[in-house]
């Protein structure tokens, strides 16, 4: 067994915590309930939709937005450990919709941790940051780098890893950051037009459609598998990691043309795609260094063909889903073609 094997199936024996996770019906939310749920701990969740609940668990639906509702649910559950995951991560769509992916990323987050603190039991604040914190600076990205987000979302991920770390001095209570990329995997939402581009990817081909690619498709990114993501998360939570950050996710770089070559191939469906023009604001290439991760846990690297396969297996069995579109606050006609209705 190599290092990163024995990384990931080792036991460690932690005592059984009340771990409260926000965002729990989303991809990495979801594979966490069930980690921690394995792991023989107390779990509460907080999400604003329905989807992929484990229940088992205490499940809240509550905009995390609603500051007052949030605050009487947390004080209940007097949560240990808490893994923050809710927001809205569409990077593309942060300078049309600013109010929105700046209230369900800062506001939430304090909306979350001012009752953690207050209900007195808190040990350590899982954050689950992006590495679109980075921008566009040189390549792969490393956690000591200085970042410089080029969009919304990137900042509001910053500014919360910020105030994480003042707030931790002042209140005594342990946090770590993740900064994982382009996550993949079953139960990842295909009703999100605005990002997830394997699911979009696929969710067009199960209708016949010819689904959109922007600029070029030579702009490269990483592709990581949700289980792989979710071990070192869930390990963030209970091991010797306090005030350390992690990029975590794959090394292995695919240009978009080359994911939507595997895609159509593993699915046996060949249809051409639609070429729009570069979305603004996008970074062309993003690679993140995992030299820390590694060395602090070993990380399993799931093959992306295996990803693909398992992903589109999810998406088949759910078949073809309507996309749920909101409006822009700031219409323009920068945004692409295809979020519009």
């Amino acid at each position: 067994m190599d290092e990163g094997s024995y990384a990931r199936n080792r036991r460690r024996v932690v005592e059984e915590m009340r771990v409260l996770v926000t965002g729990n019906s989303g991809l990495l939310g979801s594979h966490l309930v069930d980690r921690l749920l394995e792991e023989g701990h107390q779990v509460f969740g907080m999400s604003k939709t329905i989807r992929n609940l484990n229940t088992k668990i205490v499940n809240a639906k509550v905009d995390l937005r609603d500051i007052d509702k949030t605050a009487r649910i947390i004080a209940k559950i007097e949560p240990e450990i808490v893994f923050h995951l809710a927001a809205n991560a569409a990077e593309g769509k942060s300078m049309f919709s600013p109010i929105d992916i700046t209230t369900n990323g800062i506001n939430t987050f304090y909306n979350v941790l001012v009752p953690s603190i207050r209900a007195g039991k808190l040990k350590r604040f899982v954050f689950t940051s992006s590495i679109a914190v980075y921008g566009s600076i040189h390549v792969p990205f490393r956690e000591a780098d200085l970042p410089l987000p080029q969009d919304l979302y990137g900042i509001n991920k910053l500014s919360v890893e910020q105030a994480l770390r003042v707030m931790s001095k002042v209140h005594g209570f342990e946090y770590t950051v993740v900064r994982p990329h382009n996550v993949t995997g079953p139960r990842q939402n295909m009703s999100d037009p605005y990002r997830n581009v394997v699911t979009l990817f696929m969710n067009e081909l199960l209708k016949g459609n010819a689904y959109s690619i922007y600029g070029n498709g030579e702009m490269r990114r990483c592709f990581s598998y949700v289980k792989d993501v979710v071990d070192i998360i869930y390990r963030c939570g209970f091991e010797n990691v306090s005030g350390m950050t992690f990029n975590v996710g794959s090394d292995k770089d695919y240009s978009i043309n080359e994911l939507s070559d595997m895609i159509q191939e593993v699915s046996g469906i060949r249809i051409k795609p639609n070429y729009l023009p570069d979305r603004v604001q996008e970074v062309h290439t993003a690679i993140a260094d995992h030299t820390l991760v590694k060395k602090v846990f070993g990380y399993i690297d799931t093959p992306l063909r295996q990803a693909i396969e398992e992903t589109w297996a999810s998406c088949k069995a759910q078949g073809p889903q309507e996309y749920t579109y909101t409006d822009l606050e700031i219409p323009s006609n920068l945004a692409p073609s295809n979020w519009k209705r």
